[in-house]
């Protein structure tokens, strides 16, 4: 496919949005109303050019971003239809790093929901161009002026009906572009034209004084004079289109592309800024999109294709690719060159040419890519170092689950699985725990988890099974206190034989273990001293009251007794392990509890309703503040054991609207009531493996 366009001919365009708001059926139809694809897609009967996975054609829903391409106007289009639901914002945040306009879908008949307020709010941060699009005009409940209140009261008084429809619901037939007729109100209009228009000019002339004297003075400002100021509001983030459309009927298509066409914005509309060199301190510069010169481009998405290998989804902001070039990843140096071009059609691959600043194109079998890395056409070796890309941010994955392979000998195979998938979601993690030995994966939530597990069923033919993880409790002590044991043994032969006194006192918190010889007169001889911190120090991994790690106390070792025969390291290590847990149980045990740092956003309606659940929860509210979109933020500390289900929980007090995030802060004493039943827990359990 040979390129004929340059950048500033192109329009790169995020569908975004609640799920179940008509995004995918959206791109489906602009695609075939464009003439891209031969026949328009359905998601309902599994044939959407986009909605390409298998585990997507399942569900009905999409859950990662997919890609398009269109022309129209002379402007080439690139479109990413995005997930809907907050379960895979993951992928959505993807895309809004490689476009500048965002078309956020509102439901006609639910209105604004939950994912739409946090997408829109998303791109009003990174400065992209937004619009909003009502889709399902054609349903039986649609309300469209309550629809437009409702957008109006959750995003600013910016957002103005660029067109009105022709009736609503099942009589809906079209829609008038109220910049170019405004004149006459048809009664079947639930906005009058008329109206409509008057919203639009007068957003568009308040950041336009020629405009405003030329409006106030009954001048009729001409179509392409409005739509030069709105695509400079829009690029300023005052001013954001309102569309209807009803891809059913193919109504308001047309419309919206002639919309993006025109006021769209180019790559030159949007500022994307880097760093040069690894630094965090260095000073942000601007990257300036130009056809020529060095190559600048991040990866926003990668897959694992069963037949190409390792697929990396390139934004480039400035220079140009050919199959020649070489490409070079900043992050580590390593390089290769780019081979096939690929421009994406869903699932079909469209091999070009060459690609230029502002397309959005795939490379293949390049493995040392992972998402956020830039990709440039100069080596970091250089005198000036190269442009890195500010990084895209994804909220952290606050689902845990502890992972068991059903079959006993696929625990390495189900590890290098989750792998693959985790480097093609940055919201997905896996990692070992080194306390509690368990292989924890982490999500956005149980949907988002349920999927991993399906993807890794059908992908690699591997099965699991998941519960919640344990809590990586520690244990310490708060007293002082001395005890001794004498390990003997005889069972013919050769004997075993020794005798370790020693005492245990606490330490501040944060220093760790410290051991101390204080043996005279060779009580316990130099070369099994070892031994004796190598038991105490066996028996700190395995705890003593609940099966965690010893934290926090010293050990002094001042008396023993040894045989001249019998004595041998093993005879000490296990004196040693036995003495120390005599002294320690003496010694005020205690249980320490991760504290976490959370951060929830709900509605400024709940607030009440998740300040009280909090409290049941032992958690302590450290502040709070407002945010757009009617939010309310709570900071709270609270023990994570409290919060291992809390996005479930979260989910259904707030109706799904509520998020959080949350991080480490300390290792607090678990009350005395809770550590009795912990370790209560933990004895039933010996108890058990040792009938067995």
């Amino acid at each position: 496919m040979p390129m004929t366009y340059h950048l500033t001919d192109i329009r790169n365009v995020a569908l975004a949005g609640h799920g179940a708001s008509g995004k995918t059926s959206l791109a489906d139809a602009l695609l075939f109303t464009a003439g891209a694809t031969i026949r328009k897609g359905s998601v309902d009967d599994g044939t959407s050019a986009l909605d390409v996975d298998e585990e997507e054609k399942r569900r009905h829903f999409t859950i990662d971003c997919h890609l398009g391409h269109l022309a129209w106007d002379g402007k080439q289009v690139h479109l990413i239809d995005t997930p809907g639901y907050p379960d895979f914002i993951g992928s959505a945040l993807s895309a809004l790093a490689a476009v500048e306009n965002v078309v956020v879908a509102v439901s006609g008949p639910s209105g604004i929901e939950v994912n739409t307020r946090r997408v829109f709010q998303e791109a009003r941060k990174l400065g992209l161009g937004r619009f909003v699009v009502v889709t399902k005009m054609d349903a039986d409940n649609v309300d469209y002026r309550g629809d437009l209140a409702a957008i109006r009261e959750s995003f600013g008084v910016e957002c103005v009906p660029f067109n009105v429809p022709i009736g609503q619901g099942p009589s809906f037939s079209g829609v008038i572009d109220v910049v170019k007729s405004h004149e006459v109100d048809p009664p079947a209009c639930p906005l009058p034209p008329t109206e409509a228009y008057r919203m639009v000019v007068e957003q568009i002339v308040e950041l336009d004084e020629d405009l405003m004297i030329r409006y106030l003075e009954g001048e009729t400002i001409p179509p392409d004079e409005l739509r030069e100021a709105a695509h400079a509001a829009i690029a300023q983030g005052k001013l954001v289109p309102v569309l209807c459309v009803c891809t059913r009927k193919d109504l308001g298509l047309p419309e919206l592309l002639d919309l993006i066409a025109t006021c769209g914005l180019s790559p030159n509309d949007v500022h994307r800024y880097g760093r040069r060199g690894a630094e965090a301190e260095a000073p942000e510069e601007e990257i300036l999109p130009t056809e020529d010169g060095t190559l600048v481009a991040q990866v926003f998405k990668t897959v694992n294709d069963q037949f190409m290998g390792k697929l990396s989804y390139l934004r480039i902001l400035s220079g140009r690719v050919t199959p020649e070039t070489t490409l070079v990843n900043l992050r580590g140096g390593k390089s290769a060159k780019a081979g096939h071009i690929y421009v994406l059609q869903g699932k079909q691959q469209e091999e070009v040419a060459e690609a230029i600043a502002g397309d959005i194109i795939a490379i293949a079998k390049f493995d040392d890519l992972h998402v956020s890395d830039t990709v440039s056409n100069v080596g970091g070796g250089t005198t000036v170092p190269q442009l890195r890309v500010r990084p895209i941010h994804f909220p952290m994955p606050m689902v845990p689950r502890a992972v068991q392979p059903k079959a006993r000998d696929d625990e390495a195979k189900i590890s290098a699985g989750l792998a693959k998938i985790a480097d093609e979601d940055p919201t997905f993690s896996i990692r070992r725990d080194a306390q509690t030995h368990e292989l924890v994966i982490s999500g956005m939530s149980d949907l988002h988890l349920d999927v991993i597990q399906q993807r890794l069923k059908h992908r690699h033919k591997l099965e699991m099974n998941t519960h919640v993880p344990q809590v990586p409790y520690l244990e310490t002590i708060t007293g002082e206190a001395e005890a001794s044991h004498r390990h003997k043994k005889q069972t013919g032969g050769r004997g075993q034989f020794a005798e370790v006194h020693l005492r245990v006192r606490p330490r501040a918190r944060g220093e760790g273990f410290h051991f101390v010889d204080a043996v005279k007169g060779g009580t316990i001889p130099n070369q099994f001293i070892p031994a004796v911190e190598k038991g105490v120090r066996e028996q700190m991994e395995k705890g003593i009251i609940s099966g965690n790690h010893v934290v926090d106390f010293e050990v002094e070792v001042y008396f023993g007794k040894d045989h001249p025969v019998d004595s041998s390291e093993q005879a000490f290590k296990t004196a040693a392990a036995t003495a120390f847990r005599k002294a320690f149980e003496q010694a005020r045990p205690a249980l320490l509890e991760p504290i976490v740092n959370i951060e929830i956003s709900v509605p400024s309606e709940k607030f009440g309703d998740i300040s009280a659940d909090l409290s049941t929860r032992r958690g302590h509210i450290i502040g709070m503040d407002s945010a757009p979109g009617g939010l309310q933020i709570i900071r709270a500390q609270v023990p994570l054991a409290e919060v291992l289900t809390y996005a479930s929980q979260l989910k259904s007090m707030t109706a799904g609207q509520g998020s959080f995030t949350m991080e480490f802060k300390s290792h607090d004493p678990v009350p005395p009531n809770i550590q009795a039943q912990i370790v209560d827990r933990y004895k039933k359990s010996r108890a058990g493996i040792e009938e067995e």
